[in-house]
């Protein structure tokens, strides 16, 4: 056991330790990117790791984003393209489309939240705006 004779070199300590346990954290998955209006188009590479390529700039907000998301994706179905799922970001935010609507997360491995939900017609709406059945 280490005994701190110095109140300072305990908080000298506790921050070097704090440092350490952060930059450990931090390699362990990059943040989307934040580029304001600016949304991206997210592939995983063959490692796993996120490549985002630029897909629009001078976006509004996180739904114009999804929108484009949802226009790129239909377009590569009608190019004979199989991916019925697309991933994104906005503004350090992850955007999911699925079958279900657009969901978004702080990371990849994260809780999604719903931010649009596809209505039976295939549009997508506010969820609150969603009649419930």
């Amino acid at each position: 056991m280490v005994v701190f004779r110095s109140h300072g070199l305990r908080a000298a300590v506790s921050a070097l330790v704090l440092s350490a346990a952060a930059l450990g954290l931090a390699g362990c998955e990059a943040p989307p990117p934040d580029d304001a209006g600016v949304c991206w188009h997210m592939v995983l590479t063959k490692d796993g790791k996120a490549h985002f390529n630029r897909l629009a700039d001078k976006v509004p907000n996180l739904e114009t984003c999804a929108m484009k998301l949802e226009v790129m994706r239909l377009q590569f179905l009608r190019a004979g393209g199989s991916r019925t799922e697309v991933q994104g970001a906005y503004q350090g935010q992850y955007l999911w489309l699925q079958r279900e609507g657009v969901y978004v997360s702080q990371t990849r491995e994260g809780n999604r939240y719903p931010a649009l939900k596809r209505l039976p017609d295939g549009t997508l709406a506010v969820p609150s705006a969603v009649p419930v059945p």
